[in-house]
């Protein structure tokens, strides 16, 4: 049975090369009916907060990530037969492995302070020999460690000579010449893991079968496979990814925004449309050309032999357009509910207007909706007074000889119109461009100026239609005196 994990550092919100990496994880799970587990790495207490914790779980959720098998969170109980899955409640664990070691003669303990330490790799710096750990505690006899009395000391690996393969799924055959690597230490003074020991321990101990993670991680991963053979564990299955790189080719660093998965909720993107959009940082379908998928569509098409080696940029523009695809794909009822929030974040009392109404609203303003919060500058027009009309609308629309006859011709036509419907408004305004010669397009620019305030938005006769009758007649009213009164024409 496949069983994945993402195993955060919970030192910072939810980073958007991590998204890429739980997601990968989650769907190789999915597909073959395993299990994906959330493990938080939180043995840096200096770095841990429980704030970000919290944040990072959050942004799982948001994507829609759950995990079959991880720790309390949000009022739920911790969950899976592996527990803890908090890397600081397993140290004992990670403390008994290392002593294991120990006493097989895998690893050591090491006494040098951290004063020796510095002055050797100031010495080797300016030999320019490898700044590597001499390994002068590793042969110790046990009466020169008992000398040592109380003083204290690290355990480090007894690094093996010879080199180390790692299989990856995505990289292919990788072979590493341990020569590359110190004796790295496993426990801290005060009996304290080391992320490689916990890591290892952990994976183990959970029966992960396959780590999925950033090639970033390809050289840590020839550290964990010698220890899994040296604690004989069974390795797991590994494959490494690219990175996530920004717009200009580096890596997507943390103080960028963006970064943290969660801005881009508050920037008003479809949690569909991030998963859609990572998975494509790297992995291609076998539909050509194909981009748009739901989660479920993921779970069924998702094959890590079709993640490439390469980096993937991120692109605005591109991210910009599954958006909008997304967006349209939606029900009416779904975006309905969406919007609701952001116009309500916004200041803007959607509680005077029915669920139809609104459902309508989410109709007509769909396919020009980049994000959900351009629902505010598509929309706030209906539920407050207007305020001054755009300067560009006005030198357009009211500024023109003509100005005052398309307004009065497209009030005429309002207050003609059969019904108070899109199709009944439309003919309206076809029957009074008849009568007074002006074209559609004359009449419908102003009227759109009139009612909204802007030159661009939803299509007029729909907005018309929800605006009501009797509020576009006030509206087109008070238009009308504007111009009267910018051509000192009498009412």
């Amino acid at each position: 049975i496949v069983r994945t994990r993402i195993a955060p550092s919970p030192s910072g919100f939810l980073h958007i090369g991590t998204a890429k990496t739980a997601l990968y994880n989650w769907l190789m799970a999915k597909k073959s009916g395993g299990s994906f587990v959330l493990r938080l790495e939180d043995t840096d207490a200096e770095r841990t907060d429980e704030a970000y914790v919290e944040a990072m779980c959050e942004g799982f959720r948001w994507l829609g990530i759950t995990w079959d098998e991880g720790p309390a969170f949000g009022g739920e109980p911790e969950k899976g037969p592996s527990a803890p899955y908090r890397q600081s409640q397993r140290r004992e664990l990670h403390r008994e492995a290392a002593m294991r070691l120990l006493e097989e003669g895998k690893a050591y303990k090491c006494f040098c302070s951290r004063e020796e330490l510095d002055a050797e790799r100031a010495r080797r710096q300016a030999e320019k020999a490898p700044l590597q750990y001499s390994r002068k505690c590793r042969d110790l006899t046990p009466g020169q460690i008992d000398a040592m009395g109380a003083k204290s000391y690290v355990v480090r690996f007894n690094v093996p000579e010879g080199e180390t393969l790692i299989h990856d799924l995505i990289q292919g055959d990788v072979r590493i010449d341990n020569a590359q690597f110190e004796d790295f230490v496993l426990l801290k003074s005060g009996g304290y893991p080391m992320f490689h020991l916990a890591v290892v321990v952990d994976d183990a101990a959970m029966g992960i079968t396959h780590v999925i993670r950033g090639d970033d991680h390809l050289t840590n991963t020839g550290r964990h496979i010698m220890l899994f053979e040296a604690l004989g564990y069974d390795v797991p299955i590994y494959a490494h990814h690219p990175l996530v790189h920004d717009e200009h080719g580096k890596k997507y660093s943390k103080r960028l925004h963006g970064a943290n998965v969660l801005d881009w909720r508050d920037d008003g993107y479809l949690p569909e449309t991030l998963i859609n959009y990572v998975v494509l940082l790297g992995w291609t379908s076998e539909e050509e050309n194909r981009e748009l998928f739901t989660l479920d569509e993921l779970v069924e098409t998702f094959d890590i032999a079709r993640v490439g080696k390469a980096p993937s940029r991120f692109d605005r523009k591109k991210l910009d357009w599954l958006n909008g695809q997304r967006i349209r794909l939606m029900s009416d009822e779904d975006l309905r509910d969406r919007i609701v929030p952001v116009l309500e974040k916004a200041g803007l009392d959607t509680s005077q207007r029915s669920a139809a109404w609104l459902c309508q609203l989410a109709g007509i303003c769909k396919e020009k909706l980049p994000t959900l919060n351009d629902i505010v500058k598509q929309a706030d027009f209906f539920f407050q007074e207007l305020g001054d009309y755009e300067e560009k609308g006005v030198k357009k629309q009211f500024a023109k000889a003509d100005s005052l006859q398309w307004l009065e011709a497209a009030r005429r036509a309002m207050e003609a119109a059969a019904s108070w419907d899109h199709d009944g408004i439309k003919a309206a305004y076809q029957e009074e461009c008849g009568r007074s010669g002006f074209g559609l397009g004359k009449l419908v620019n102003p009227t759109r100026l009139a009612l909204t305030g802007k030159t661009v938005g939803p299509g007029l006769f729909e907005l018309a239609e929800l605006t009501g009758k009797a509020e576009s007649l006030a509206r087109m009213d008070r238009a009308l005196a504007f111009v009267r009164d910018r051509e000192g024409v009498a009412p």
